[in-house]
């Protein structure tokens, strides 16, 4: 007798689970089913068949990259960049247990299919695109993405290295946030200016050259520093 007492989830965690710890070969219903502990029919209340299933699995992992358009979409893009390093962080936790999408499972699958490879090729471009405008700098967004998967990689490996997130974020948003200081810069600059352009408003008066020189003469520095004509070498060095 069929039974649903297994919802589409619990079967693409299982199947997400199964990628990520055999690759796409041990993605089989029957395998799923087993470690669900439930028969196959169940499987066919969710899924059509076993490529519907590795569709939703790779199409999940594509749509993650509206993390960056919502961002994008903001009134203030750069300001969301701490948000989504912290949902970096959730995902790093929840693809190991099964609950969302796993970057190393779509790699090493990608390594295995030609399709899907096409398919990974093509998001990246896309997530590297739209991560360089969320933070304007270019260079650093790239540099920032391969450092992530080469963590992505290691954890992998080491499972230990998963702590070493906080410190990569940390990293991430003290180098990849520096527009605010370019418009403290910024403001510095303009009250400079401003101050240039008060200045030159009263230029001939007192009080400027009380503030240039510390004395009311305009012609007091000409006896304070001597003063010689510097004529020009007649054989200049190259």
């Amino acid at each position: 007798m069929v039974t649903r007492s297994r919802t589409k989830e619990d079967w693409l965690r299982a199947a997400r689970l199964a990628l990520l710890r055999r690759g796409p070969h041990g993605v089989r219903v029957e395998a799923l089913a087993r470690s669900l502990g439930v028969t196959k029919g169940s499987f066919y209340w969710h899924f059509k068949d076993r490529r519907e299933l590795l569709e939703a699995l790779l199409r999940e992992w594509e749509d993650e990259a509206q993390l960056l358009t919502d961002a994008l979409r903001t009134a203030n893009p750069l300001a969301a960049l701490l948000a989504i390093v912290e949902e970096l962080g959730r995902r790093n936790l929840s693809s190991e247990r099964g609950e969302s999408a796993s970057d190393a499972a779509i790699f090493s699958w990608a390594a295995l299919d030609s399709h899907v490879a096409k398919r990974t090729e093509r998001s990246e471009r896309q997530r590297m695109q739209l991560f360089r405008r969320l933070t304007g700098r270019r260079d650093l967004a790239d540099l920032f993405y391969y450092a992530y998967h080469g963590f992505l990689l290691r954890r992998r490996r080491v499972p230990s290295a998963a702590g070493d997130w906080a410190a990569l974020a940390r990293i991430a948003l003290k180098v990849l946030r520096p527009r605010a200081k370019r418009k403290l810069r910024a403001s510095r600059l303009a009250a400079v200016v401003g101050a240039v352009m008060l200045a030159g408003s009263i230029h001939g008066c007192t009080t400027l050259r009380i503030l240039r020189h510390r004395d009311p003469s305009a012609d007091r520095p000409r006896v304070i520093f001597a003063q010689r004509v510097v004529h020009r070498s007649e054989h200049p060095s190259p």
